[in-house]
């Protein structure tokens, strides 16, 4: 009989001793929060199930160029993902010494050459004794979650093809345009979010092993993904999950304060005047609004405080589907759009040559006024969306 996901997932890491986790570089909340639910639940079969599990488990989470979001610091384990891989592979130089001792052994770099001194006690050694070749590399396994393609990873991906094409990966998402590049695809479109796959998957193979900690981050990410259980693709088995999750001791007081009461007055004073020039269409399914560099100024603000005023808007508008902000960023006007449903904002803004994921895409405009753009870019949009 053919195993189903969650047991092809278990045998995979019954065989495996040190696994990478990674997710995409735009990452989001649900990302993070899966991540670091998989890494506490990885550790726990470490310690309490090594002999079922094929021993102890090393694990390293890590995604590009990652910045760890202030208000995930909260989460256990927060601070140990790293933004780049490190000594993925060894090179090996083999010298046969037919039993010869070593007297000397020493190296020096020459401009760009490294040059390897080696004297033996008696005779010489010849270039025939010499082999080299590369270590098998450091991680075994690779589980990637939230990440829709390969690409999405970034460097990970980009310095290391040779490494993914030859080590087997879980792809755990819940996204639909995953193009299921693992030899495990565990994904469900129903789902949520990642985190409430993560949930699963968990479940599945041991439900006990779910403590406070574990329970707190994958109700982060259910939470964060779906705006508080604001949008519409929340599903009744989402809210069973979330009250299985409180009854396992989940800090839902801590998640909420940390991702909606925890703003800087920075992010508050930003938002103020996002809403001052508020703009929307169809019922507030698309809402707008403009930044210009005076605004940052006044607000003692810049832009990684932007990603909190969108989410402000989201979280407290009711019926928006799609939220762009249009800001002065030096001498060229930058755009970010967010869309929640079945919108992609890629697609929305493709004629711009726009960068990110269905969720949330960027991209800046030159030669145009703030104002010009604005026109320029929600016209684009609403042509965009009366097409879906």
């Amino acid at each position: 009989m053919a195993l189903n996901e969650i047991q092809q997932i278990t045998e995979l890491l019954k065989k495996s001793h040190h696994i990478l986790i990674t997710f995409k570089k735009d990452y989001s909340a649900d990302a993070v929060s899966s991540a670091l639910a998989l890494y506490l639940f990885l550790q726990k079969i470490s310690q309490k199930s090594s002999k079922e599990f094929g021993g102890e488990k090393l694990v390293d989470i890590i995604c590009d160029n990652f910045t760890l979001p202030k208000n995930l610091k909260f989460l256990e384990k927060s601070d140990i993902i790293s933004e780049k891989i490190n000594n993925l592979q060894k090179f090996i130089i083999s010298v046969n010494i037919n039993g010869n001792d070593i007297d000397e052994f020493s190296y020096d770099l020459e401009g760009e050459k490294l040059n390897i001194y080696i004297t033996p006690k008696n005779g010489a050694l010849k270039a025939e004794e010499i082999t080299a070749e590369n270590s098998a590399f450091k991680y075994d396994l690779v589980i990637t979650l939230d990440t829709p393609d390969l690409n999405s990873l970034g460097k990970i991906y980009q310095n290391s093809t040779d490494f993914f094409y030859n080590t087997n990966i879980i792809n755990i998402d819940h996204q639909p345009e995953n193009e299921h590049y693992g030899q495990v695809n565990f994904t469900n479109l129903n789902a949520v979010s990642t985190t409430e796959i993560i949930y699963n998957l968990i479940s599945g193979i041991d439900k006990n092993l779910i403590d406070k900690n574990i329970a707190t981050c994958i109700l982060t990410g259910l939470i964060a993904e779906t705006k508080s259980f604001k949008t519409p693709n929340v599903t009744p088995k989402t809210l069973e999950i979330a009250g299985q999750l409180m009854a396992m001791e989940a800090d839902r007081e801590t998640i909420i304060k940390s991702l909606y009461r925890n703003r800087s007055l920075a992010t508050l004073k930003l938002w103020g005047r996002v809403l001052a020039r508020l703009k929307n269409e169809d019922n507030n399914k698309l809402v707008w609004s403009i930044l210009t560099d005076h605004d940052f100024m006044e607000a003692n603000a810049d832009e990684n405080d932007l990603p909190e005023v969108i989410e402000e808007i989201i979280s407290f508008i009711p019926g928006v589907e799609t939220a762009v902000l249009i800001y002065q960023h030096g001498h060229k006007n930058c755009v970010l759009v967010n869309t929640l449903k079945n919108n992609n904002a890629l697609y929305l803004t493709k004629e711009f040559k726009s960068t990110g994921s269905k969720d949330l895409a960027e991209f800046c405009i030159v030669d145009r006024t703030l104002l010009e753009t604005e026109k320029e870019v929600i016209e684009k949009i609403k042509q965009n969306l009366s097409k879906i």
